[in-house]
């Protein structure tokens, strides 16, 4: 099939909406965008001119990297973009690298058995919701990025589920941290992130921080399997805080039951 017509069946699949396409995915090599001129159907863009309102969209492939560093590399682009649907498997580096970008939004995507799943490096304002993270050594990376959105989403059998490298004001809200190693992971000085209405589930460790972050808001925390409060007037939220770390880092409203 011809790339054109071949992006014109994806895009009518995804008009039908994400079940008609999650199971109808379509093989593609690698994906590797340099430039806001690399936007294109060969590069596997199935519609959208790139704006606010009209976002480019990358979505409905299949990508076994096969030991190439990247499923999907987009470095030093200012246009709007929409990565939906994707499976990504065996990328060395990541199955989805975000470098340099901005207005980027990576939903419903499934990563398995990448190095790292989505990493992102010196990028802001990106939104990564409702995808499936599993039995990568790193779920998510942030290396050096601040103001994106992590939501939504299970982390499952990661080495690490999320690491965050000097990495400040990111909201990580409504995930499940299942089976890992470590749970949340926040270095080189990562902090005023906001973390809550999370799950953290049958992790060895369930997180480690050393900067002051945020892990409630508003009266509502997260959720953890470990934890030996009790709730003694029966609303939902331990009387006790959970302690995450000797300098005062606490989850002062964990959840009592998964949210």
């Amino acid at each position: 099939m011809k790339t054109g017509a071949l992006a014109a069946l994806i895009l009518a699949l995804l008009l039908l909406g994400g079940a008609a396409w999650a199971g109808s995915l379509v093989d593609h090599v690698p994906i590797q965008i340099g430039s806001d001129y690399e936007f294109t159907p060969e590069n596997g863009v199935v519609a959208g001119s790139g704006t606010v309102d009209d976002p480019y969209v990358i979505a409905g492939w299949r990508i076994d990297a096969g030991y190439d560093d990247y499923g999907v590399r987009i470095h030093r682009t200012t246009r709007c973009f929409v990565i939906r649907g994707l499976e990504i498997s065996g990328a060395k580096k990541a199955g989805i690298f975000l470098s340099y970008v901005q207005n980027g939004l990576v939903e419903e995507c499934r990563l398995v058995g990448n190095w790292v799943g989505i990493a992102l490096n010196f990028s802001s304002h990106n939104r990564i919701s409702n995808c499936a993270l599993r039995s990568n050594t790193d779920g998510v990376h942030l290396y050096f990025s601040w103001a994106n959105q992590i939501l939504s989403s299970t982390f499952d059998r990661n080495d690490t589920a999320l690491y965050f490298d000097a990495s400040n004001e990111n909201d990580i809200v409504g995930n499940t941290f299942s089976g890992s190693a470590m749970g949340v992971f926040l270095d080189l000085g990562s902090q005023e992130n906001l973390l809550y209405r999370n799950a953290f589930l049958d992790n060895l460790h369930n997180a480690h921080t050393v900067s002051p972050n945020h892990w409630d808001y508003k009266g509502a925390g997260n959720y953890w399997f470990d934890y030996v409060g009790i709730d003694a007037n029966g609303d939902k939220i331990g009387d006790s805080p959970y302690v995450l770390s000797s300098d005062g880092d606490q989850d002062s409203f964990p959840l009592f039951s998964l949210p």
